[in-house]
């Protein structure tokens, strides 16, 4: 790395650095982005290779090496008791950033010959060796994004069924206690609900209809056996396999 790389790189990684720790969110963001996902990778390949690499290997090292940084110094900074905050990683990313730049730099000034300036020529064989897989990754990644964000747009509003209890009561004189059953996301066009109950051997013990409001949630309470363990069913139009099951401990007393 010829030294107005060299200075370059390492004035952006301490104005990223100061940025990231001390910076409003709007400046610290950006900056903390490019300390932890770009300048620790770039660095360090420099320090690595003599040889021209192409676009690719590049673009693919340059993050893959950052993240590596933020992996094993946060590891090595927790196993030495520092702390994993702001001022933390801010510290670890702009450290290594500068070593690297400094082994990088003193690389190129013991054999300049071998560590030359990097040419950029646009040919055939680079053009097809690295523009062309970068452009298909891009675009793969693109179409990817996209049809994840259809996909979620797709879903958003599907309802989540929940059935769930509240602690049951203590037992009364005839050993029964009393229940509070809870059921959400019940869509009226699934329905007639209907909840049954069944004690230990699967014998049924009670069944009712149950009518959800207009927000499709439903709330009752039910008389339960203490003596012995409840199983609450909830079945859906006319399946004769529970769509949502809870169970009910018997009284520990």
């Amino acid at each position: 790395m010829n030294p107005v790389r060299a200075g370059v790189l390492a004035g952006l990684t301490v104005v990223a650095s100061v940025a990231a720790g001390f910076g409003p969110l709007a400046v610290a963001a950006p900056a903390g982005l490019l300390l932890a996902f770009v300048l620790p990778g770039y660095a360090i390949t420099a320090a690595m290779f003599r040889r021209e690499i192409g676009m690719v290997e590049r673009s693919v090292l340059v993050p893959s090496l950052s993240l590596a940084v933020l992996v094993l110094g946060g590891l090595g900074l927790w196993a030495a008791g520092g702390h994993l905050n702001r001022a933390g990683w801010t510290l670890l990313c702009a450290v290594v950033t500068l070593i690297a730049i400094g082994v990088a730099f003193y690389r190129h000034a013991k054999d300049p010959e071998e560590t030359g300036r990097i040419r950029f020529r646009i040919s055939q064989d680079r053009l097809i060796r690295d523009v062309l897989p970068l452009t298909l990754a891009v675009l793969l990644l693109a179409g990817a994004g996209v049809w994840s964000y259809a996909d979620s747009v797709g879903t958003y509003d599907i309802r989540v069924s929940t059935l769930s209890a509240e602690p049951p009561g203590p037992a009364g004189a005839d050993g029964a206690r009393t229940v509070q059953i809870s059921a959400t996301g019940l869509a009226s066009s699934a329905g007639p609900w209907s909840m049954v109950l069944t004690g230990d051997e699967g014998v049924e013990i009670s069944r009712q209809a149950i009518t959800p409001d207009t927000g499709g949630d439903w709330t009752g309470r039910l008389t339960v056996p203490g003596d012995e363990r409840v199983t609450v069913n909830l079945f859906r139009g006319g399946e004769t396999g529970a769509f949502r099951t809870l169970i009910i401990a018997a009284d520990a007393q």
